[in-house]
């Protein structure tokens, strides 16, 4: 009955992709094995297999990659809450943002171990329209979100140098590291993987430096410092801050497939990653606002007044030195994940075929990447603030479409297999996906005028795309198709970097 429900829905998928999606052979050796390898549809390797090659550590460390880029951008949040509420939101937030995230994406992404993450659970949960919706909602989101990163390298610059650069010579830098960006994600992923271990060390290697400097020589003296008037606290900037500092750890639950025994491995490297990233993070804060306690001026920037005054000159440059690399590594990331995304929405119909085009001489997807560069530089403008209440309010329209996915899936399907589920019963689940919505809800309904017309106008733009592709298409049931993705994928290796990436990160 399930199964046939589903392949009325979506006949283009086949029965061996379906067979996968519900979990008949997530794993061949049997319901309950915790064996080395898993099932999809991607064709790569012998049988179309996946080992399971993600132990505690390996998880752990990709764990960190994906969320720990530093407390880079946190500045913001003590400028618009003061320390203590900054304090609070960083311990507590995790638990009731992050935490669920992870969980959620691990349970949808082992029940279904497919190439097309979130899109694909939404279109199985509710079908064509929303999964569209939901695929362009992420799309606008990264692109906000790489507008950020430019924004963020001017101002670290302005900050070491104590000038204000004019906003030609601001738009000038963004645009430039833009490109450069883009050219090595057209080069290939295997620059931006080789480079991703040294953008970890010098993003995070002056954190480390300022805390043990700033425990050893100031500790830590919050309470002598003046807080920020409750009437000043601009609370729509504090929660977009606080959420979009604390978001990422979605993007690994989609690797649950590739994960040794996940039922047991997966919350316990996540717990692991979580404490040390609230740690460093924590202390990082608790640090610097015991340096510098005009917490009301903290401002994107300030962490560069925190390591002059803890270590002079050398110090200051060391950090600008690591908020520089931190920002090159982030964008560089991010074009390449999310210009993975486009290429995939473009594959299965949700963008024209256009940007699906490859180099045949590095194999990456350059119409993607150049389109991607072009929107991400077309919001550099915006300041910091805009940029990320702009990200959050698109990728709170989709979490809500997750999570709603994740429980309509456990109503609808509550037998199938899951090699990783949420310890709540299923009438349960819908109170543990309450509470990420109502963030959500919040910080849609809470946001800026500017920001509100911004949302209306991206939706807009999702639903007549979505009517102008079933009329081209002429039947809503084949709009998202997935199979083109998997035919794509198991065309060679040399579109094997796109089932890494885009396992990863279109789930974010």
């Amino acid at each position: 009955m399930e199964e046939n429900q589903l392949h009325a829905r979506h006949p283009h998928v086949d029965t061996s992709t379906e067979a996968s999606l519900l979990g008949d052979n997530l794993r061949s050796p049997g319901k309950h094995d915790h064996g080395h390898t898993t099932k999809t549809g991607s064709g790569e390797g012998e049988s179309g297999e996946f080992k399971r090659s993600l132990t505690f550590w390996k998880l752990c460390a990709l764990t960190f990659a994906s969320v720990a880029g530093g407390p880079y951008g946190f500045e913001e949040s003590v400028g618009a809450g003061g320390a203590y509420l900054t304090v609070v939101g960083i311990l507590l937030m995790p638990f009731f943002w992050s935490v669920p995230s992870a969980m959620m994406t691990a349970e949808l992404a082992t029940m279904m171990p497919e190439n097309g993450g979130h899109i694909l659970w939404v279109d199985r949960a509710f079908g064509p329209f929303w999964s569209f919706l939901n695929s362009y909602a992420t799309l606008y989101a990264l692109i906000f979100e790489g507008g950020l990163y430019p924004v963020m390298f001017c101002d670290y610059f302005e900050e070491l140098l104590g000038v204000h650069f004019p906003e030609i010579l601001r738009l000038g830098l963004s645009f430039t590291l833009v490109i450069a960006v883009a050219y090595l994600n057209i080069k290939g992923t295997d620059i931006v993987g080789d480079a991703s271990v040294g953008f970890t060390i010098a993003s995070l290697g002056p954190f480390l430096i300022m805390i043990v400097i700033g425990l050893m020589t100031r500790g830590i003296s919050l309470t002598e410092a003046p807080e920020v008037a409750p009437s000043n606290v601009k609370m729509v900037s504090f929660v977009t801050i606080l959420l979009w500092s604390t978001s990422g750890y979605d993007i690994v639950g989609a690797c649950a497939g590739e994960v040794d025994n996940p039922g047991k491995t997966f919350p316990k490297a996540m717990a692991f990653a979580l404490t040390v990233t609230t740690a460093l993070d924590c202390m990082s804060m608790v640090v610097g606002m015991s340096v510098v306690k005009n917490y009301a001026s903290w401002h994107d920037g300030t962490f560069m007044d925190v390591a002059y005054e803890l270590g002079g000159d050398t110090l200051e440059a060391v950090f600008t030195f690591g908020a520089a690399i931190s920002v090159i590594g982030l964008l560089c990331t991010l074009i390449c994940s999310s210009s993975r995304i486009i290429y995939g929405m473009a594959v299965v119909g949700t963008l024209p075929k256009v940007f699906a085009k490859t180099s045949k001489r590095y194999g990456t997807p350059y119409m993607a990447i150049i389109m991607n560069s072009v929107f991400v530089s077309s919001v550099v403008f915006l300041p910091f603030e805009a940029l990320a209440e702009a990200e959050m309010w698109f990728y709170c329209v989709s979490t809500i479409l997750k999570f709603a996915a994740l429980y309509k899936l456990r109503k609808d399907f509550p037998d199938k297999p899951r090699p990783f589920k949420i310890p709540l019963s299923d009438e349960r689940i819908k109170y543990f996906c309450l509470v990420p919505c109502i963030l959500c809800v919040l910080l849609i309904v809470i946001a800026e005028v500017r920001t509100q017309i911004i949302g209306a106008i991206g939706l807009l733009i999702a639903y007549v795309a979505y009517k102008a592709a079933v009329a081209i298409k002429g039947d809503a049931s084949n709009l998202i198709a997935m199979d083109e993705l998997d035919e794509e994928l198991a065309r060679g290796a040399s579109l094997a970097w796109l089932k890494l990436l885009w396992d990863g990160a279109l789930v974010g």
